[in-house]
């Protein structure tokens, strides 16, 4: 018995069809494809000139493809959208989160803790670069070894993306040897000469993991650029009250 319906074609998962079955449920229903217009891209019909292919199929071939490729540019393009929008919402918290801090101490428990978990990283921290002798408990780097350590990356306006040199690790993270990637957020204080008398030394974040492609060096910057001009501001306002 043929089919009435288009569903009754697939109504069972254990249904099998063949060539016949499928002819003759299209004969009933000259109307399927109307209604179903995306299937006849994916379709492969043969258009007859002798032995050669014809100038029609090579057309249509190419309309195919050029309809994967914009297929596949639009999943990309979705992709990263759910990808930034997921990053966006990781920085918005994280941002609260740091405006709401009263002190530097509390500030670099919140980087540690915040930032380890919100971007899956493997240590985060807060740095100050200035004297390691001052009685502080932040974590405070001397500050020409951090220049040199760092080389042109202790003067970037922007965020870096990538590995680490051993020394570098050895000075950042000392108890975790297995740093693979990193990403180094500078950050700028505006009227920095105002803060000298209660600046503990040249803030630093660093967030580091052991995946080598955690942070690579075509990672987008933007959300961790950002979050560098947040705690400039924040960190400026705690010395200020």
């Amino acid at each position: 018995m043929k089919p009435d319906s288009q569903n009754s074609l697939a109504e069972s998962d254990d249904m099998i069809l063949d060539e016949a079955s499928v002819a003759s449920y299209l004969l009933d229903h000259p109307e399927f494809f109307a209604s179903h217009e995306e299937l006849l891209a994916k379709m492969i019909i043969p258009h007859r000139s002798g032995g050669a292919i014809s100038l029609l199929e090579r057309q249509v071939a190419l309309l195919r493809r050029k309809n994967e490729e914009s297929q596949d540019k639009i999943d990309n393009f979705i992709e990263n959208a759910r990808e930034n929008d997921e990053l966006f919402e990781k920085t918005r918290t994280v941002i609260l989160d740091i405006v709401n801090t009263n002190s530097l101490i509390e500030l670099s428990e919140l980087i540690s803790n915040k930032l380890n978990k919100d971007f899956d990283a493997t240590a985060s921290q807060l740095f100050f670069a200035g004297d390691p002798e001052t009685d502080s408990p932040l974590q405070i780097l001397p500050l020409e070894q951090t220049k040199k350590v760092l080389g042109k990356l202790f003067q970037r306006k922007r965020a870096y993306c990538g590995t680490l040199k051993p020394e570098q690790t050895e000075l950042f993270f000392p108890d975790t040897p297995s740093i693979n990637s990193a990403a180094i957020v500078p950050i700028h204080l505006q009227d920095a000469a105002k803060l000298k008398n209660s600046l503990p030394g040249i803030p630093i974040m660093l967030i580091a993991s052991k995946k080598p492609q955690h942070f690579n060096s075509s990672l987008d910057t933007l959300f961790l650029d950002f979050i560098g001009e947040v705690l400039s501001a924040h960190i400026k306002g705690l010395l200020l009250r």
